[in-house]
């Protein structure tokens, strides 16, 4: 009985593994539809260029994924859950929450702050720090160098 249930787990997420696999290879086959004249007048830099990027990059991590639980020699092994990536994932979904509510840029702080602490890190001034910047150059990239407007903060304060 203990074998069957093994067995069922496994099975379940090499099902959820090519679920995945197969969803990011569907959304990135999208990105090469129609050109939109505004991405055929930026040198292609329109609204699909930074989807690809990071579709792509999913795509070169997922094989990783696949490759964990297509292993054989992995298989002996019984995994305990990981609550550190499970409050990730709930980390992540509260900030695509907040970010209509809040602004890309508040949104993107907060979560940049929230991440290292869920990770165990406790420094929290140096992470205060970081993470201003990182969500500061994050804005800046998109909204200066990929021409992509993010959604304003509703405090009125220009970002």
């Amino acid at each position: 009985m203990q074998k069957s249930n093994a067995y069922v787990g496994l099975l379940g997420e090499r099902i959820v593994a090519v679920v995945i696999v197969v969803t990011t290879g569907f959304f990135l086959s999208k990105t090469f539809g129609e050109v939109s004249a505004f991405a055929s007048q930026s040198a292609g830099r329109g609204p699909f260029f930074f989807p690809r990027i990071v579709l792509t990059g999913l795509l070169f991590a997922e094989c990783f994924l696949l490759w964990s639980v297509f292993n054989p020699a992995g298989l002996e092994e019984k995994r305990k859950p990981n609550w550190k990536l499970a409050f990730l994932v709930l980390a992540t979904g509260l900030y695509c929450a907040f970010i209509p509510m809040l602004g890309f840029l508040i949104s993107s702080a907060l979560f940049a702050f929230a991440v290292p602490l869920l990770l165990g890190r406790r420094d929290l001034i140096m992470i205060a720090i970081v993470s201003i910047i990182y969500s500061i150059s994050l804005w800046l990239l998109f909204e200066r160098v990929f021409l992509i407007i993010l959604p304003d903060s509703p405090f009125d304060v220009g970002f």
